[in-house]
């Protein structure tokens, strides 16, 4: 795994815990701290319901890589505009090693094709969050979900024996034969919801609004146009289905929906990197401005993602 991040770090540990080998690459200055382990709280979604569990993560950590290291996969989860900077490593120490990228994509695969060859990796989508609080602890949050897919869409062993490795860990898999437009839906869909959040003055005041939720009705669905101008069968999507429903039939449920599901909620209010939720909203904005989409609503909340005001 790329990093210990608030990603890295679930989808390490949880699978270390079901007995599966697993190794941090990290920068030299950080190998040190993280050796003595991370403090985890997590609220796992897996265990029904939904329960707490904490624990000293012992993590194993190596501040190097080289093309003879026996890695099975490289799992790498980072910002979606960050994901350049990590493919020179990658091209240099891969190895016989596949690569699965493990975070969201709005820009397709074609630059990723100028460094690594498409035969060497895949693609994947957590559903986990959280943050670092005071006392040190990192606080987070667990679907019992994950979404992975090869990006022609065909059934590979590897494909098969990243399943199974979620699956040891007690995750659901779900296997997209379109990776690439259910990341691309997925990603319209938040940039939505992020600008609502943005005008609410942040993810709690969105969630307790059903008036809030039907702006990020109306924004997703104009964000998901952006999509269908793209050539993407959105509808096909069930992630969608409440964004074509009646607007405010659609926040009602969203509401309800998060006023049950602990972890969904946890994990939409402990993302509060400002920074990428701002460029997730412009990297779709620009797409549909470029491609013409008619985004009324959705244009209309730039003023609060630029110049947000965040309540506490």
């Amino acid at each position: 795994m790329f990093g210990a991040g608030v990603i890295g770090t679930v989808y390490c540990y949880v699978p270390s815990q079901a007995g599966i080998d697993v190794t941090h690459y990290v920068r030299p200055d950080k190998k040190r701290a993280l050796e003595k382990g991370i403090s985890l709280r997590l609220l796992d979604g897996r265990l029904k319901p939904p329960q707490e569990t904490n624990a000293l993560y012992q993590l194993r950590v190596v501040d190097s890589l080289s093309p003879t290291d026996d890695y099975d996969f490289y799992m790498v989860s980072v910002r979606h505009y960050q994901l350049d900077s990590v493919l020179p490593i990658l091209k240099n120490n891969v190895g016989k090693a596949d690569v699965l990228f493990f975070n969201g994509n709005w820009s397709g695969f074609e630059h990723i094709d100028q460094v690594l060859p498409r035969a060497k990796y895949l693609w994947g989508f957590p559903v986990a969050g959280g943050g670092y609080i005071a006392d040190g602890v990192l606080q987070a949050a667990l679907l019992d979900e994950v979404r992975i897919g090869e990006t022609d869409g065909q059934a590979t062993s590897r494909l098969g024996e990243l399943k199974k490795m979620f699956e040891q860990a007690r995750l659901k898999v779900d296997i997209q034969q379109n990776i690439r437009h259910w990341l691309w839906v997925h990603f319209a869909i938040n940039s939505g919801v992020i600008a609502a959040a943005f005008k609410a003055g942040g993810a709690t005041q969105l969630l307790n609004s059903i008036p809030r939720l039907h702006d990020a009705i109306v924004a997703g669905r104009e964000a998901l146009a952006v999509c269908k101008a793209r050539g993407v069968g959105v509808q096909n999507f069930a992630d969608a289905k409440a964004f074509y429903q009646p607007s405010w039939l659609g926040a009602m449920a969203v509401w309800f929906m998060m006023k049950t599901n602990k972890p969904a909620r946890k994990i939409m209010e402990t993302h509060t990197a400002v920074d990428e939720l701002q460029e997730i909203y412009r990297d779709v904005l620009k797409t549909g401005e470029a491609l013409g989409t008619a985004m009324p609503r959705y244009r209309a909340l730039r003023e609060y993602v630029e110049h947000p005001q965040m309540q506490t």
